[in-house]
């Protein structure tokens, strides 16, 4: 289910209204459009600038006073379906085509280290390891992973994934794992075995962490 179509049914209307109106629409114009009355506008614009999903701005008008113009936020156009994965899928098809297994690895790996670069502020505030690793199961949560600290019987420290954000190409490259894991190696600064994948019909993702620990969780 996508996040516009959790919004009202007026909500979605207005927002396709400003995507099709890319230069803005004024209260006005958004009344016309809908068919409500100016109250109705105004308060779905609250709510959705609220959100973030929209912004407004003054413009100088040639006849008269000037009007606020309504637009969509950055936000706001990823409510709407874009199709990453399907460009993704070709750029990785053509990579494996004419790079090799070898080169993509190590194209991937890069790809994951520079990932890393946006997060290394967030990991170095913490002295613990224990820290580091929740603060990197918080970033992997924030991308869209269901992810979690555990710790395996031997008291190694365990990141889990309960699914798998690259989980239909990494079902066509199966190397697509390596961005994974390179990921975690940069920002944790350390050696990370995968120790279960659900593209390879494991449970979960499990990311095994070198190094012991005791009572980490």
């Amino acid at each position: 289910m996508s996040a516009l179509s959790l919004l009202g049914e007026r909500q979605q209307s207005l927002l396709t209204a400003l995507l099709h109106h890319r230069n803005g629409l004024t209260v006005d114009e958004l009344s016309r459009l809908l068919a409500i009355s100016r109250n109705a506008v105004n308060q779905h614009l609250t709510s959705l600038s609220g959100d973030g999903f929209i912004q407004s701005e003054m413009l100088e008008s040639t006849g008269g006073r000037p009007s606020r113009v309504y637009t969509l936020t950055s936000t706001g156009l990823e409510l709407f379906q874009r199709q990453y994965s399907f460009l993704a899928k070709l750029l990785l098809s053509w990579m494996n085509k004419n790079l090799g297994e070898q080169e993509l690895n190590a194209c991937l790996t890069e790809l994951g280290e520079q990932m890393s670069e946006g997060f290394i502020s967030r990991i170095s505030k913490h002295y613990s390891q224990k820290d580091k690793l929740h603060e990197v199961a918080t970033i992997l949560t924030e991308l869209g992973y269901d992810a979690s600290v555990g710790q395996s019987t031997d008291n190694y420290a365990e990141i889990v994934a309960n699914n798998c954000v690259f989980h239909e190409l990494a079902k066509q490259h199966q190397g697509f794992c390596v961005l994974d894991l390179s990921f975690l190696a940069s920002l944790l600064k350390a050696d990370i075995e995968h120790k279960e994948c659900i593209v390879k019909n494991g449970e979960r993702c499990c990311f095994r962490v070198a190094g012991q620990f005791e009572h980490l969780p």
